[in-house]
């Protein structure tokens, strides 16, 4: 009788409620992110922040930072180590310190959308964008960069170690890469369905009681539509950079500032409404172009060798 080798061996399923998780993995992480998540915005949502019944006012900082790391980090963190242990939290704590990687991602995820904007206007404008681009340039350094990292450091960061390190790196390893991007989409628009009617995060207005449910619905279409287009190309990113969290976390955050009507509009001497579609239309460019050239593999070369964690373990029903 053969012994398998090393390689061969896959390890035992586990019992009670670790064994629960583990077989489960993608539905456990939504319950504990949808659970810890919308439950940290209750306060926020109750301040004068949200729907003034309390006679307080909840700094949104550290309530988006306390939403990420509860709703979509520790869940990760939590999921993981469930299927695969200390090695698998070592090596999805691997990904989200990696930053050895060509200049050229950075380049890309930092200034890949505002750059196509600048071209998207110029093709519109003609030289005007370009004018004022040259004249205000400055503030790619005192507005754009500073508008990137901050946010990428208390929230984008901690959000993609959930959706892009753990969940879509969990589907692509099952369902392929653009399956997964496609799965993950109506879930990630859910998730920050709360954040629309917390002012000053999404929108600067409150929304009256009355108009929740039509807000709500038309928010999440919206969100949806977009979400199709940032998923997948974050999960090209993601694989074409060795999979690097840092990488993903400063595009997201790039995209939030560039598609918001602070730094870009003041850039190009133009209407926010423009720039914000402009980088919509840039979005879905990429994103297209992405799949195409790499026929729906988004860079995907198969669970890398030697990884652990969710991926590696057994499917259990």
């Amino acid at each position: 009788m053969s012994v398998p080798n090393s390689a061969d061996r896959r390890p035992a399923p586990y019992s009670g409620l670790r064994g629960l998780v583990a077989g489960h993995p993608v539905v456990a992480f939504l319950v504990l992110a949808f659970g810890f998540g919308w439950i940290s915005l209750i306060p926020i949502l109750l301040a004068r922040n949200g729907f003034g019944v309390l006679p307080v006012e909840l700094p949104l900082t550290v309530v988006q930072t306390l939403a990420t790391v509860l709703g979509l980090a520790l869940p990760a963190f939590l999921v993981t180590a469930a299927m695969g242990g200390k090695e698998g939290v070592r090596d999805l704590l691997g990904r989200l310190l990696r930053w050895r990687v060509g200049l050229h991602w950075y380049l890309f995820v930092l200034f890949g959308l505002p750059v196509g904007v600048l071209l998207s206007a110029i093709v519109l404008h003609g030289a005007a964008p370009l004018g004022a681009f040259v004249r205000n340039w400055v503030l790619l350094f005192t507005a754009f960069l500073p508008g990137v990292i901050v946010p990428f450091l208390h929230t984008n960061l901690w959000e993609e170690l959930g959706w892009t390190g753990f969940l879509q790196s969990t589907l692509q390893d099952r369902r392929g890469p653009l399956l997964a991007s496609l799965i993950v989409v109506p879930f990630f628009a859910l998730f920050h369905l709360p954040a629309r009617f917390v002012a000053g995060w999404i929108v600067d207005d409150h929304t009256p009681l009355a108009q929740v449910p039509t807000v709500a619905l038309g928010y999440f279409v919206s969100a949806v539509v977009v979400a199709v287009f940032l998923r997948v190309l974050i999960m090209w990113v993601y694989n074409g950079s060795g999979r690097s969290l840092i990488v993903v976390g400063l595009f997201h955050s790039a995209f939030n500032i560039t598609i918001g009507n602070e730094v870009m509009p003041e850039l190009l001497n133009l209407p926010a409404s423009e720039t914000s579609l402009m980088c919509l239309g840039v979005l879905v460019v990429l994103a297209v172009a992405a799949v195409v050239f790499t026929r729906g593999r988004l860079a995907y070369q198969g669970r890398p060798a030697g990884a652990v964690g969710v991926a590696a373990q057994p499917k259990m029903r």
